[in-house]
């Protein structure tokens, strides 16, 4: 047997590493991630603290691992260098994203190997491993032609901005369809919302105003009207402004369109439906009746080169003076520079320039690129025209500023190839630019008022329709301005130098060394046909993709028009292979054909669940199905490419059993690999909107497998197997301090190391992986925690029931939260692991229903415990008074009445009327009071201190078994 290793050992600091991963996921996030977005990255120190844990002894002291890493002292840890070097050690990453974990294995002397499906993750791929090596020459080259593209940009488009204007901030308009007068649509009237320590900073709206036939636009500056220190006196209720003795009104939305609702501002009716047949418009459709939303139709008709009901408005611009923002209502000037920039870009249009974007959007993404139900369906008609004309410029300029690179440095003296290599690496760093300065400049980013500034137009898993966008100029030192993400992308690019060069084995500017080197592949993770057939690795370390994640193939195309024409050349009017062709040009024979996007060529070998991909008709069975093809052919050539003592280890953002049933069945059933360990680690912002449902929001499942499942065994064997060793593992890590979330995954792992140990499990023939994860593992993993939390407790036996293991579980699984908020794949698992419905639990009313929380793309349904918050006696009767129990003759239909009805009981009376009132409840219903007594002495002992209802139990236990005590005399 393999010996094993730390990250297999249940000392592996888990906490600590969390704790470093989340400061990272925050403001100390690593520089080059602010390059450009993506949509998942793993926090350097936890891919850092995997990799090193998977080649370190079991025996390995935590506190010397800790430093080792780098998690030392205050400051993040990822800045700090890791003391380890793994000397002869190879790590794949087949699905490597953003380069976290291959970056960390470089950080720590290992030789890595990363492959990408996608042209677009490819690209950045080389400018996070590969490009650095030429050390810092190359960020002051970037630096160097960053400023020049700038500089003859100005020239260029110094007739479409204003010399002293950061941003201008616009929306759509529409002609009315009751009035025939135009309207502006407006998302969001507020400009600057911001509060600090004191009291709000900074106040200001704008408000329409109508001047006949036209609405115009005034700015409401309270900062400007009452000083600055009146304004930190200032109450916001909704859209009502109190500062002093005055009311303000900050005008509402008028158009909502996830309820396709807008009014018109001149005429204040509502805008509703169009038949395009008779050209009604349609305020209530008839039973029926398919139509259009109006502004849907209006825009589309716009996308289509008829602008005659709908344009583009622009509404304030945003000056920068003495390091404050002021805001001015744009004038008919500031329009006409917009149509002037129209006018250039029709002449591109009818050129056929081949640096426009025409390149269509994937057509069957409309529930997450929501443009497309606008008319927008090439990706050009995502910008206005003065964006779209900028970053048509800025294509040309790169493709400039390429050529004169090479130039220099074959002048320098550089052969041609090594001056073209060099070349290319510049020239990346400039495209990944334009990609960053596309997302803060297009028709769905947004003007945040809280901050205030750009927030980008991607931070969503999708693309949505914006009705407040911003357009900056790009000469400003402003939020997404050529200038600022040029600044951005030396910071990450600086930092990445000296992260993978001035490490205790890599001295700064050497280079890497053959025994650390980097291979940076375009390749599918199903075939691995661009590997040497013999090549086996030490370490494969992924973050695998799940259920429902996001759709990379057709989002990233966003950057991937941008860059396959920045870094390409043109020729008869054509894009022409230039820099990285592989990634936009397919070779057939001696000619090379333009890859168009990703999605045409790549969205089907993407591994990903994405019905609408297979057919406009595909179901969601279907999906699934290809998803589960795909992710068994991944988990079949990882596990042929591990060496037989190798470690592979997989980042798992799902705790949904359909999640987890997917990946036993690929990597135990298809595979034949087993797990050895698994525990969870913050790897997620807690702001993000790629979350899944999770025990903890912002939390990855690290799975450990190695090679050699064998024989079979019978399911009710495994079922007393895995509980007796969860319980035990339950107990191990509870005596290591481990509680809440850790301890339910690290039990759960348990189970399912023991599970996966065997090729097959039997039940009149074979259990398939869902009936196992259904039927044995979460319960039996659940099973075994209640066990040892009954350990804990001193108690021999432990509660059976399945709203009382339901009620535990949950109460000690969100251990320390003031309200336990469980979100639905929560709910789910712990209703599979006890056997109680959730419908029963609600209708029990130990659950109730929650709110939803976040965007459409990333909305989850939750539930809310219904348990004690107070010790006070009325708030215990109107607990169950609202559960249905009742106070005067309470009805027990399960042990959880019980046992809230003994907590009433014990704050209202005294030991021996407790005791009369319990055997009179004992009497009615036996059971379930011995079941709720069973868990008030179980959470007495292990429910957290500041729990209101450990309180009411240990006051239960206190009258069941009186502690004597000396009682002082009063003496007065």
């Amino acid at each position: 047997m393999s010996e094993r290793k730390f990250i297999e050992s249940p000392r592996f600091p888990v906490k600590e590493v969390s704790r470093a991963s989340a400061a990272e996921k925050g403001p100390g996030r690593p520089p080059h991630w602010e390059m450009v977005f993506w949509w998942t990255r793993k926090p350097l120190i936890a891919a850092r603290a995997v990799i090193a844990g998977c080649l370190l002894p079991e025996n390995t002291d935590r506190e010397s691992f800790l430093r080792s890493i780098g998690i030392r002292g205050k400051g993040m840890a990822h800045r700090n260098p890791p003391s380890y070097k793994f000397d002869g050690v190879k790590l794949l990453d087949p699905f490597a994203g953003f380069g976290s974990i291959p970056l960390e294995a470089l950080r720590l002397g290992i030789s890595a190997t990363a492959v990408e499906l996608l042209p677009t993750a490819y690209v950045f791929l080389k400018a996070i491993l590969e490009y650095p090596k030429y050390g810092k020459k190359l960020s002051d080259d970037v630096k160097k032609w960053g400023e020049w593209v700038v500089e003859r940009l100005k020239e260029e488009v110094k007739e479409l901005y204003d010399e002293d204007v950061a941003a201008y901030i616009g929306s759509w308009e529409v002609k009315c369809p009751n009035c025939g007068r135009w309207t502006p649509l407006v998302g969001n009237w507020w400009l600057a919302r911001v509060k600090g320590d004191k009291g709000y900073e900074r106040i200001a709206w704008m408000k329409p105003v109508v001047n006949g036939d036209r609405v115009g636009i005034e700015v409401v500056d309270l900062n400007k009207m009452f000083g600055d220190r009146a304004v930190e006196r200032a109450k916001i209720v909704k859209n009502r402004v109190i500062i002093d003795s005055e009311e303000f009104r900050v005008p509402e939305s008028n158009i909502e369109a996830r309820r396709e609702q807008a009014v018109c501002l001149l005429c204040n009716q509502p805008i509703k439906y169009y038949d395009a047949e008779d050209g009604r418009h349609v305020i209530k459709p008839g039973k029926g009746e398919k139509l259009k939303w109006y502004v849907k139709y209006a825009l589309s008709r716009c996308n289509e080169g008829d602008d005659s009901l709908a344009r583009q408005r622009l509404l304030v611009k945003v000056k920068v003076k003495q390091g404050d923002l002021e805001f001015e209502p744009c004038t008919e000037k500031d329009q006409e520079k917009l149509e002037k920039a129209r006018e250039e870009v029709k002449k591109l249009l009818e050129a056929n320039d081949p640096d426009v974007p025409r390149d269509f959007i994937s057509p069957y993404s409309v529930r997450y690129l929501f443009p497309i139900l606008y008319g927008m369906t090439e990706w050009y008609k995502l910008f206005n025209p003065r964006q779209l004309l900028t970053l048509v410029k800025l294509v040309k300029l790169i493709r400039e500023a390429g050529k004169r690179i090479e130039e220099d440095k074959l002048k320098e003296g550089w052969s041609k190839q090594d001056a073209f290599e060099y070349a290319e690496a510049v020239t990346a760093y400039l495209a990944i630019a334009l990609c960053k300065y596309a997302d803060y400049n297009f028709l769905c980013n947004l003007w945040d008022c809280n901050i205030p500034k750009i927030s980008h137009g991607l931070a969503m898993r999708g693309i949505a329709m914006m009705w407040n966008w911003v357009d900056t100029v790009p000469s400003a030192e402003f939020t997404g301005s050529w200038m600022r993400v040029i600044k951005q992308c030396t910071n990450g690019l600086s930092y990445l130098i000296f992260g993978i060069h001035n490490t205790p084995h890599s001295p700064l500017d050497e280079g890497l060394t053959e025994n650390n080197e980097i291979k940076v592949l375009l390749d599918d993770a199903t075939i691995l046909n661009k590997l040497n057939s013999e090549e086996k690795f030490d370490l494969i370390v992924t973050d695998p993709p799940y259920y429902d994640d996001v759709p990379y193939t057709e989002l990233s195309d966003f950057y991937y028009v941008w860059l396959k024409r920045a870094l390409s050349d043109v020729i008869d009017n054509k894009l022409a292979p230039r820099f990285i062709p592989e990634a936009f040009f397919e070779k057939v024979g001696e000619s090379y054909i333009e890859i168009p996007t990703q999605w045409e060529k790549y969205a089907l070998s993407e591994v990903s669940l994405n019905p609408p991909r297979l057919g406009p008709n595909a179901k969601k069975e279907e999906g699934i199905k290809h998803f589960q093809n795909l992710l068994n052919l991944s988990f079949n050539n990882m596990a042929s490419r591990l060496k037989e003592d190798g470690i592979l280890v997989t980042f798992y953002a799902h705790t949904s059993p359909d999640a987890w049933k997917a990946l036993l069945e690929t990597g135990w059933e298809n595979s034949g690999l087993r797990i050895t360990n698994a525990f969870p680690l913050v790897t997620e912002s807690e702001q993000s909107v790629v979350k899944r449902g999770k025990l903890s929001m912002d939390t990855s499942i690290i799975v450990v497998w190695r090679k050699g499942s064998e024989a079979s065994v019978d399911a009710s064997d495994l079922y007393e197997e895995m509980a007796d060793a969860s319980a035990r593992k339950a107990r191990e890590l509870i005596d290591l301090g481990i509680s809440g979330r850790d301890l339910i995954i690290g039990t759960l792992a348990e189970a399912l190391s023991v599970a996966t140990k065997y090729k097959e499990v039997r039940s009149m023939g074979r259990v398939d992986v869902r009936t196992l994860v259904d039927s044995y593992i979460y319960p039996a993993s659940l099973l075994g925690l209640a066990r040892a939390l009954a350990y804990k407790a001193d108690l021999k036996e432990t509660i059976k029931s399945p709203e009382a293991m339901f009620y535990l579980i949950v109460k000690f699984a969100l251990s320390g939260m003031k309200e336990k908020v469980i979100e639905s794949t929560d709910a789910r698992i712990f209703s599979i692991g006890t056997s109680l419905d959730l419908g029963r639990a609600k209708k029990l009313r130990i659950l109730k229903g929650g709110e939803s929380e976040g965007a459409k793309v990333a909305r989850a349904q939750s539930l809310i415990l219904m348990e004690p918050t107070s010790t006070e006696k009325a708030k215990l009767e109107e607990l169950l008074e609202v559960r249905g129990v009742g106070v005067r003759e309470p009805e027990i239909r399960c042990s959880i009445d019980a046992l809230h009805v003994l907590e009433y009981y014990s704050v209202s009376l005294a030991c021996g009327e407790f005791k009369k009132k319990l055997d009179e409840l004992r009497s009615k219903y036996p059971s379930q009071v011995e079941e709720a007594i069973l868990m008030a002495k179980m959470m007495a002992k292990v429910l957290s201190k500041d729990d209101k209802e450990r309180v009411l139990c240990e006051r239960i236990v206190g009258c069941l078994e009186p502690v004597p005590r000396a009682v002082p005399l009063d003496l007065g």
